[in-house]
């Protein structure tokens, strides 16, 4: 599967490649509340970013109730940090 833009000009230098340039959007994965949960399949590219997003606001701490998470080889790991008051996490997956 492959994934962004190349242009290359006329005598057949790459210019612009979106894998490079840009930050794409992979997936959206959302962990239940008070549940931990894993992804598997997430697509490999060389470099990751992950945004957490709180999905229902709570009236505490926001960091103590979002779920943490690690992303190795394809899989994302979302740990909820209690089994009782964490609240749903959206999490989107970009790479390049």
């Amino acid at each position: 599967m492959s994934y962004g833009m190349k242009i290359w000009d006329d005598t057949g230098n790459l210019t612009y490649s979106s894998t490079d340039v840009t930050w794409n959007h992979i997936g959206s994965y959302t962990a239940p509340a008070n549940t931990s949960i894993t992804f598997t399949g997430v697509p490999q590219m060389t470099e990751h970013k992950v945004i957490r997003q709180m999905v229902n606001q709570l009236t505490s701490d926001d960091e103590a109730y979002i779920h943490t998470y690690s992303l190795v080889l394809g899989v994302l790991t979302c740990t909820a940090p209690d089994a009782s008051n964490t609240t749903a996490t959206l999490f989107t997956v970009l790479g390049r």
